[in-house]
């Protein structure tokens, strides 16, 4: 049963892959959102046991590689600097599995899959032949699967389902997720996670925040359903980036959009100083959002900054990385190799984003990464510069730069999420300034020298042929010679 739901989920996939249809990314969008969901219900009143191997959880990986099929056939397609873009992004990841392979084999290939899915869907954007309005529907979609799983995980917080119940049992998250009791668990709805369920939902809030063509049903309402859920993962990183690219937006385009930002800050001062009062559970939240207020002295804080100055020195240490699989470093494992770098390469989560790029990659890998990164920002510049006014070039270089402050404490780039169709879709031709925007010089119509007698001097005659005119002679009887000009050629 388990592997015929798994056909059911990917086979839409497949079906709109080969019609060449654009509603294919919008699919991906609700897979990704509600997968894990599914599972847990399946394991649940199916299997009757929590199954670590469930092919339902590879459902993202496979219909994130069908959008692969179309954008790697569109790959010509990509304009010369968003080529080398890509190209760049490939060679980290080439020079990643390589490595990965031989240090801890087929996970690997795992891992090169976690990271093909944003990546996939980042060429599948960036190639697609699509309209601004086919772009702006795969916003409102990823917003519209958002808006299910923020709506599920206020069932969550005040239920508890059976299903999800079972899943933290079985999974020992007891404690780390809170107790099982209404209002005092941790809410990760239909993600795979607290963490993950955050990012998807602060990612799909962020282009509502930032331009209102974006934005769903409920309009602000919904931006604050999905903010408020935020809250009950009780992941504070989140609110950094929202708040960090509400305001990078007006810095970047030139005061534009500083009433969002305006309007974000009373929605977020009025939920923190209102909403947490009436919320139940409302002791255990606030305690953990206090924390912000010293973060000198917060855990969190001191482990991540801990492991970003272990880190370091050991990637100077070793150029090659550990390769793709490794999934970085964790804090306690950099703490107990005292950064020699003799510990497995099976250590678990890194909190540093740089750290684990440069672990994964090397230093080869990791510098084409960046260099990609900075390739990407230098494209959107330039296309602004020479008159661009589609949205997602200002958007896309705000959203760029939020991604390279949350690296600090986490990789969001390994795996799907919205911002890699937000870039791709700002290096899409889609984006490319009209005509009219380029500079006088590529755009003024062609205009034949005039001669002026007066301010000019006469040019020279021709001068003479020096082979003998041989005229054409019309075809026919009856021809007239003289009903047209003569045609000549020189013999």
């Amino acid at each position: 049963m388990e592997y015929f739901i798994t056909l059911l989920i990917v086979l839409p996939a497949f079906l709109l892959a080969a019609q060449r249809s654009t509603w294919l990314m919008d699919y991906v969008f609700f897979v990704f959102a509600l997968n894990r969901g599914i599972r847990r219900v399946v394991d649940y009143y199916i299997n009757g046991a929590f199954n670590p191997l469930s092919t339902i959880s590879l459902t993202p990986l496979i219909v994130s590689a069908v959008l692969l099929l179309p954008a790697l056939s569109r790959f010509g397609q990509l304009t010369p600097r968003s080529r080398n873009v890509a190209t760049l992004i490939m060679v980290a990841l080439a020079h990643g599995l390589v490595i990965g392979f031989v240090s801890v084999g087929f996970g690997a290939f795992y891992s090169l899959g976690e990271w093909m899915a944003g990546f996939g869907a980042f060429l599948y954007a960036a190639t697609a032949p699509v309209s601004t309005q086919t772009a702006d529907r795969w916003l409102r979609s990823c917003g519209y699967a958002a808006l299910i799983v923020a709506v599920y995980g206020w069932y969550q917080y005040y239920t508890i389902p059976e299903w999800d119940a079972f899943w933290v049992t079985a999974v020992k998250f007891v404690g780390y997720l809170g107790q099982l009791r209404p209002t005092e668990m941790t809410v990760f709805s239909t993600l795979h996670e607290r963490g993950p369920c955050a990012s998807f939902l602060a990612w799909a809030a962020i282009p509502m925040i930032l331009n209102p063509r974006w934005r769903i049903l409920g309009s602000w309402l919904t931006i604050v359903l999905l903010l408020s859920v935020v809250v009950l993962t009780l992941t504070r990183s989140m609110f950094i980036i929202v708040a960090l690219v509400a305001m990078l937006q007006p810095a970047l385009s030139k005061g534009k959009g500083v009433g969002r930002v305006i309007v974000l800050a009373v929605v977020l001062g009025l939920g923190a100083s209102i909403g947490l009062q009436y919320m139940p559970g409302s002791e255990r939240i606030t305690k953990r959002y206090d924390t912000m207020k010293d973060m000198q002295n917060d855990g969190s804080f001191k482990g991540r900054m801990g492991i970003l100055t272990t880190g370091l020195p050991w990637i100077l240490q070793h150029p090659i990385g550990m390769g793709l699989g490794s999934s970085g470093f964790g804090g306690s494992r950099l703490a107990s190799s005292g950064g020699s770098g003799d510990s497995s390469p099976q250590e678990g989560f890194c909190d540093s984003g740089y750290v684990e790029v440069f672990s994964q990659f090397g230093w080869i890998g990791g510098l084409a990464f960046f260099a990609a990164m900075a390739q990407i920002w230098a494209e959107l510049t330039r296309r602004i510069r020479l008159g661009g006014t589609n949205p997602f070039l200002t958007t896309g270089r705000v959203v760029l730069l939020g991604c390279m402050v949350f690296l600090a404490v986490g990789n969001i780039f390994g795996s799907f999420s919205l911002f890699w169709v937000f870039l791709g879709i700002s290096l899409n031709r889609v984006t490319l300034p009209f005509p009219s925007a380029l500079p006088q010089a590529f755009t003024a119509p062609y205009q034949p020298p005039s001669f002026d007698p007066i301010s000019q001097p006469a040019p020279p005659s021709p001068p003479p042929f020096a082979a003998p005119f041989q005229a054409l002679t019309a075809s026919g009887p009856g021809a007239d010679l003289h009903s047209q000009p003569p045609r000549f050629t020189v013999s």
